[in-house]
């Protein structure tokens, strides 16, 4: 198959313009950089993601409609028991698989909705993805029981950065206070001794949406 790519111009430059798309909870990013199916693994690294894993057949035909015409890698790799994903599950049923593939070739590409076998070496677009990030909301004072809420850590002035940025940037965090110039990380069950500071119903209570993912 003729692969479709950029301008010759750009092909020099190593980079054609491409943004992040989402599907349901998942981020999606169709890097227009050529690369053999191993670099194409470090190329999703420099972007904080991963070189993509179909999971089903309905993602397949999403990404078709947000994809364009070039042929981009997945994680799929021939092992001695068939194509495998990155995560060792099993790829992929018959027909994902183009009509023309004969499975010779040790690595995957997807295009036009269906998948086909490359070898390893060609030079093709690497299909990056990550979680998707999830917006914040304010909670409403009646959804809490305040009294058992404490505050694990304050940071004054966040630090110059955003409540957010500053949860963003922790493990496990999922809700913040404000109180006035200051972040307070919140861990509904911290033990009584680990209480920094008690949080009361004046104070604005964040917590990260459970439904509504964007991508940045």
């Amino acid at each position: 198959m003729e692969r479709v790519g950029c301008f010759l111009i750009l092909i020099a430059i190593g980079m054609c313009s491409a943004k992040w798309f989402r599907i349901n909870s998942m981020c999606f990013f169709g890097d227009e950089a050529f690369a053999d199916a191993k670099y194409a693994i470090i190329l999703c690294k420099m972007r904080g993601a991963i070189l993509h894993s179909i999971k089903n057949e309905a993602e397949l035909k999403d990404l078709k409609k947000f994809l364009d015409k070039s042929i981009y890698w997945v994680s799929a790799t021939k092992t001695p028991s068939g194509f495998k994903w990155s995560d060792g599950s099993d790829c992929c049923p018959r027909n994902w698989w183009a009509p023309t593939e004969d499975e010779r070739d040790d690595c995957v590409g997807v295009f036009d909705g269906m998948i086909y076998d490359f070898s390893c070496t060609e030079h093709l677009s690497p299909l990056c993805s990550r979680p998707a990030d999830r917006r914040w909301r304010l909670v409403k004072s009646g959804e809490y029981n305040w009294k058992k809420l404490c505050g694990v850590e304050i940071m004054s002035n966040c630090d110059g950065r955003s409540c957010e940025d500053v949860c963003d940037s922790l493990q496990g965090c999922d809700q913040i206070a404000k109180i006035s110039n200051a972040c307070v990380i919140i861990k509904n069950d911290a033990p009584r001794d680990e209480c920094i500071v008690k949080i009361r119903p004046n104070v604005e209570l964040y917590e990260r949406s459970k439904s509504d993912f964007y991508c940045k």
